[in-house]
Parts: structure tokens; sequence; C-alpha cells
């Protein structure tokens, strides 16, 4: 069947627009898509009644609100095009910290990178972006291609493997902001957490996030456009990442109706799919891939700027929803880790990779992949308001079609984190994932599995898939793998 494409550029960046002011669009139909889905859902045995809204969860889950981290850490890479280390949102009094910034890189987290006193950037910070850069200027020609860098007074490190032929790492007009806002969109749902900063969309970078042992969650929102099968290949080690690694991988799906499926961002089926809600209407937005694993803020206010101090923009794209829900994965995993009193990052257990083990339990990337499907929230029907030209409302019956597992966002009246940490501690939770769920996304998984283990010659999974499949059906996280 053929799917109706909205025209895109040839740009890597999944971003679909900057602007200050939402913008008008032609809305556009996907009613083949839909077909498809419900013929998808149909094959299962699963009944498609609307079983819970987030409301309904909230009224009957008693869940766990502390924030305190302790010693406890949680690292998100973001491989992407360049950072403004001098926005005075990453510091203490901005607008990702309206109070101190929580002190997320502490001594442990310096020596696992390597970072010495030489690495530390001190940066000046009296609002004149090009004074101040000027005034930096011995630091930043001291920056070295794979060298760590923490910024002073930030939950910043930074690596630049970018051979471009600009500076490294130091924010220029030159280079585009994209990164900017991807990095930001991860601190402002996960404050707390380390971000590691990968400048450049280049194999090397792919490499250093995948492979390094501090980094637990890798962000990337770059592909090739328009999800073509056979014509993308997924990111360099990203499947030795998150199989023998235990690391997290989110990416984003194509800015347009294509399928999630073939995105070799979103699709492959040890990665985790972004698409696009649009918050204002609570509606599906029509501009983002078709059978994700999951939505989040299509639309953010964010700092994107290379050559400023201040200031905020309009956002739009899943290249902003993707490190939206890679945040909110991080919150879980950082709350898990100190209220279970785990330190350090991932360690190996005697099955494999364990992003916690304490407390008596023993957590890998596949059950956080699994508390967060379950613990994803759907909005319902009756939450849309019809004010964007480019989204649709949620369908009562099989919204898994429009939203896969639900939304990711870090709100508290969502009730996602709360209830993702609650599951991975051994807290007594209901399952509230809407009837029919569990059939659309298992078929989309097999579907996936045999797309790039059987049929995608790019592929590392290509006629090597594992022999134990990893990814955890439907049902506890904490069920045993094969």
């Amino acid at each position: 069947m053929a799917l109706f494409m909205l025209p895109i550029d040839d740009l890597m960046y999944k971003d679909f627009l900057v602007v200050r002011a939402r913008l008008s669009m032609k809305r556009v139909q996907w009613c083949g898509v839909v077909a498809v889905a419900l013929w998808l859902a149909a094959c299962g045995e699963g009944s498609v009644q609307h079983s819970a809204t987030m409301a309904a969860r909230q009224m009957t889950d008693a869940v766990p609100t502390s924030t305190v981290v302790g010693e406890s850490r949680v690292v998100v890479a973001v491989i992407d095009s360049a950072i403004n280390p001098y926005h005075e949102a990453l510091y203490a009094g901005g607008s990702l910290y309206p109070g101190t910034v929580p002190s997320a890189v502490t001594p442990a987290v310096l020596a696992e990178f390597g970072i010495d006193a030489s690495h530390i950037l001190t940066l000046t910070r009296t609002g004149n972006f090009a004074a101040d850069v000027a005034a930096d200027a011995a630091q930043w020609r001291s920056v070295k291609r794979g060298e760590r860098y923490w910024v002073r007074g930030t939950n910043l490190i930074l690596v630049s493997f970018d051979d471009a032929g600009l500076p490294r790492l130091q924010p220029t007009a030159d280079k585009d902001p994209h990164g900017v806002g991807t990095s930001s969109a991860v601190l402002a749902a996960a404050p707390q957490s380390v971000l590691l900063f990968v400048e450049g969309t280049v194999p090397d970078a792919e490499a250093f996030a995948f492979t390094h042992p501090a980094v637990d969650i890798v962000s990337t929102s770059y592909g090739t456009p328009g999800s073509i099968p056979l014509a993308s290949q997924p990111l360099a080690q990203s499947l030795e990442g998150v199989l023998t690694q235990g690391k997290l991988h989110v990416g984003a799906a194509d800015n347009s109706p294509a399928l999630a499926t073939f995105d070799g961002t979103a699709g492959p089926w040890w990665s985790v799919g972004i698409a696009g809600l649009d918050v204002d209407s609570q509606g599906r937005e029509l501009i983002s891939g078709t059978f994700p694993d999951f939505l989040a803020a299509f639309t953010q206010t964010l700092p994107y700027c290379t050559d400023c101090e201040t200031g905020l923009d309009i956002v739009s794209g899943t290249s902003f929803a993707t490190p939206q829900a890679a945040g909110v994965a991080a919150s879980i995993l950082l709350q898990t880790r100190a209220q279970l009193g785990h330190v350090g990052g991932i360690v190996m257990g005697a099955q494999g990779p364990l992003m916690v083990r304490s407390g008596g339990r023993e957590i890998s990337v596949w059950q956080l992949r699994r508390a967060l499907e379950q613990s994803a929230a759907q909005p319902a029907t009756t939450d849309y308001q019809p004010s964007s030209p480019t989204s649709l409302p949620i369908l009562p019956v099989l919204p898994a079609v429009q939203t896969g597992w639900g939304v990711l966002v870090p709100d508290a009246a969502s009730g996602v984190i709360a209830h993702g940490v609650a599951l991975l501690t051994g807290a007594q939770v209901a399952d509230t994932t809407p009837a029919g769920t569990c059939d659309v996304q298992s078929g989309l998984m097999q579907l996936r599995r045999n797309y790039w283990d059987r049929l995608d010659p790019l592929s590392p999974s290509f006629m090597n898939s594992p022999a134990n499949f990893p990814v955890i059906g439907c049902g506890s996280p904490f069920e045993q793998l094969p």
C-alpha cells in the first residue's frame, strides 16, 4: 500500500521547523495507515476496548514521589551538530535550573570520563557573547578531538568528533543550532542527569557514545529522510551498545507519515522509536513517523542558538520529542537507582549487562524498556482540542495505531515517571495499557525483527539475529528472559 508522503528536505536532522509562533499547515489524511494498523491488530486475540486513561491510573496507583538521588547518577549521550555552553538556561537561575544546578557531575563521574583539571572549561559569561568567546579563546584552542571536557557550573560533558574544520565544541554562528535544542530537551526532562554531548554525526561519534562504559542512554535525532526501505542503516555500534553493553537507544522517527519500521534511527528492534504528540491539542502529530514505539512532545520551547547567551525559541520535530523521551527514561532510571542504592553506571551481571544491581533487584535495559511501555500515558479522545491543523484526535479504539505504547512526557500530571519508578522498585501498580496495544506492538516488533534481521543487508543484525531474542514481551518487566 502506498502511503502519502509530505515533501521533506535533504537535511539529516529531524527537526521540522523553528518558529516564534506556531505555523499553520495543511492537514493531511492518513486513513490508509489506520486501515493497515487495524488489520494488523485484528490478527491478535485481545479486546479493542480502550480500558484506561491517565486520570484513571493516577487514581489507582500509589507511587513514590521522591526525587532525591544522592550519589546515584545517569548519563545521557546526545550525538548532534553543536552545543552552546554559554547559554544561561544551562546554569543556575536559567530556564532549566530556576534554582541551583544539581551537582550531577561528581568527582566520580569526572573519573569515569578521564577528565582532569586541564579538561575543565571555565567559561566567561557576561551576557556579551562575542566578547565572552574571545575571552575564552585559549580554552577553545586547547580542545582536541576525542578528549572529554566538563563545563564548570553545568551538568555538561563535551567531546568532539566533527572534522568540518570549525572550532571544536566552540559555539559559532556557522554551526547548526540543532544540537542546542536536542541537548536542552534532555535536561528539561531530566535536569539531574549528566548530559554527554558528542559533536559530529559521524561513525566515530556513534561508536564513542555506544561503547563508552559510563553512558546509559543514547539519544539521536538524525538519519536518512523518508524512512525508505533498504535506503538507511542503523547507527554505528548501536546494536553492540544495546545488546552487549546494555544501553538504551532512543531514536527519532521521520518528520513525515513514513513507516518508522524502516527508519535506520527509529526502526531497528533494539532501538526505541519516537514520533510526535501535539501537546496543545493532545492529538497525534501527522507529520511524524507512523508506528513508533512512543510519542513525546513534538513542539517545545528551548534554547536554540549558537551565538547568544539568552532567549528561547519554539521548536518542532521528532528531533526534540526524542530527547524528551530519553530524558523521561533517564529520570526513571536515576530515581530507581537512587531508591535501590545503585551507585555508578551499567554493571555486568551473570546473564549480561544490568542498569541496576542493588537492593535485591537486577534491572536490565530490556526491563527498563518494558517499564516504559507499561508507564506511558494515553491521552483520551475527549482530551483533544482542535488547536493544530496538523494533529488528529487519538482514536477511542486501538489508540496504539497512533501512539504506540503511549506518550512519554516528564510532567508530574502524566504520572509516567512515578509509575515507571514504582514498577522498577517493586511497588504494586496497575497496568493501564489500553486493550489491544500488546497485539499491535507485538506484531510490529515481529515485523521489525524480520526486516532488520532478514531483509536489510545494511543492518548489523542481518543474518545475525540473537539466538535468544532479548526484547521482553507483554507482561511484567521482571519476566525471565529466554
